[in-house]
């Protein structure tokens, strides 16, 4: 498994054009995948490598410049290039931080998280650069994307039940309420 280091990851984002602001949310991004990861960890969770879920994190946007300029899937675009860069494993937080393919509740009650569950929540935390609830950034998604499109509206909010749903699994083993994570975050890390 190849997991590009911290440095790697900003070396990715300058090389890919990551605008400034894409930057400053996929820092938050991993500043809360972090926290999640170390809180579960302390409780015993089965988790993939602290280093994959942070570069995951980090890399989540990696094609969302490029995809803003020329109207492209970031997250597929960014898969792509997470595989081109040989990180498969990256590449799969990558593709599913937008949507999720599913929850895995069987794993959960055995205390097992993935990193493409800690990014996928991570990311429906934080607005900008800044840590909201789940219902505030599902409002800025919908206006954002939905486009007026009830189709679009109704999947939207379909993955955000779904994310509320996984919330619940991680908070269930936690000793600290979702409301409380932006007080315990690191603001320092990543900087």
């Amino acid at each position: 498994m190849k997991i590009p280091s911290v440095a790697e990851c900003f070396a990715h984002m300058k090389d890919f054009g990551m605008y400034d602001h894409i930057r400053e949310h996929s820092l938050m991004v991993a500043r809360v995948a972090e926290l999640m990861y170390r809180q579960l960890a302390a409780r015993g969770a089965s988790l993939p490598p602290k280093e994959l879920v942070v570069a995951g994190a980090l890399l989540h946007d990696i094609a969302k410049s490029k995809c803003i300029e020329e109207s492209c899937q970031h997250a597929q675009v960014g898969e792509a290039i997470c595989l081109d860069l040989g990180y498969p494993e990256v590449a799969e937080m990558v593709w599913s931080h937008v949507n999720l393919p599913g929850l895995r509740p069987e794993a959960y009650q055995q205390n097992s998280f993935n990193g493409p569950e800690l990014v996928y929540y991570s990311d429906k935390r934080v607005k900008h650069d800044g840590i909201v609830s789940l219902d505030e950034r599902l409002d800025y998604i919908l206006d954002k994307y939905s486009k007026n499109n009830p189709e679009w509206g109704k999947n939207i909010h379909a993955n955000f039940r779904m994310c509320a749903e996984l919330e619940g699994f991680f908070f269930a083993r936690l000793d600290f309420a979702p409301g409380d994570v932006a007080a315990r975050i690191d603001r320092t890390l990543f900087t």
